[in-house]
């Protein structure tokens, strides 16, 4: 992305005063500012929304002290971690998961921390995360409390299953990330059997056969990049949630689809990405479908 198409793109980060939210916003700096300009946003609920009920029009009246107080609260946080963007932090009114998704709308990406929102159940982070990844028709990324320090040069690991939605997401890896970057996708595969189905092949032949998928897979979609990272090939076998991690356990980032057929149809890649995102321990970016795909299948 060149210096000026990134003035009209936008990062949007998630941002609740908590620790795990400066975390989230450093990162968003350090790594994802080349793709469009940082821009924090804060959610805060009033009346009887906050209390779990539909936003009352007599209890609303825009946000009153609430907004005032929200407003007050993120110029503080920014002007602590990052005074560059007091200016340019945005409150909305609505639960945290909808006010972020609405907010990210045509954003490049959208970034949350996996610890804060306070200890109320509707805004703890997990269903924040959990609603964004779900929710979202942008690329989510949910940063870990901590975050290891980086590689000299960027090492990211990418689950490609085949799908439409892993190729969506070793594309976007692909056109988003520096071209310096270090690209490793990933193909699980099994030789398990499956009550009902035929008599698997043998690990060697569900192996060649991994390689040849992911192989034929990766050259199609970077038939249609140019200028992007490196790509290495490996396919391993394992239940996909626990060969993605170790494969990304010295990355520094990890990027999967949000959803996908597996390694086996039963795990459709709701339950992968979700598993995989819900208690990251690097960086982990979640890739939907492109809209125009989605209105296709």
């Amino acid at each position: 992305m060149t210096e000026s198409s990134r003035e009209h793109h936008t990062v949007i980060v998630g941002v609740d005063g908590s620790a795990g939210s400066a975390v989230a916003l450093q990162w968003a700096l350090d790594h994802a500012d080349r793709l469009g300009v940082v821009r924090p946003v804060m959610a805060f609920t009033s009346g009887l929304y906050a209390l779990g009920y539909g936003a009352i029009e007599q209890f609303d009246a825009g946000g009153g002290p609430y907004r005032s107080e929200a407003e007050l609260h993120l110029r503080m946080f920014l002007q602590e971690h990052a005074p560059s963007l007091a200016d340019v932090g945005l409150v909305v009114e609505d639960r945290a998961g909808a006010g972020l998704v609405e907010s990210a709308a045509g954003s490049e990406l959208l970034v949350v921390g996996t610890r804060g929102w306070g200890s109320r159940v509707d805004l703890s982070i997990g269903s924040v995360g959990a609603y964004c990844i779900r929710h979202a028709r942008v690329p989510v990324a949910l940063i870990p409390a901590a975050v290891p320090p980086i590689h000299e040069q960027l090492d990211v690991v990418v689950g490609f299953d085949g799908s439409a939605h892993s190729r969506a997401a070793l594309r976007w890896t692909l056109t988003h990330l520096r071209p310096s970057a270090t690209v490793t996708a990933v193909r699980v595969f099994t030789s398990d059997s499956v009550v009902g189905e035929p008599l698997p092949p043998s690990p060697e032949t569900a192996e060649t056969r991994a390689r040849e998928e992911l192989e034929q897979g990766v050259i199609d979609v970077l038939s249609g990049v140019h200028g992007h990272p490196a790509v290495e090939l490996l396919a391993v076998s394992g239940d996909p949630r626990a060969a993605l991690r170790s494969a990304s356990s010295d990355a520094d980032m990890l990027v999967i689809g949000s959803r996908g057929h597996g390694v086996l149809d039963r795990l459709l890649v709701g339950s992968v990405a979700t598993a995989l995102a819900h208690h990251p321990s690097l960086p982990t970016i979640v890739v939907p479908l492109p809209d125009d795909t989605v209105r296709r299948t």
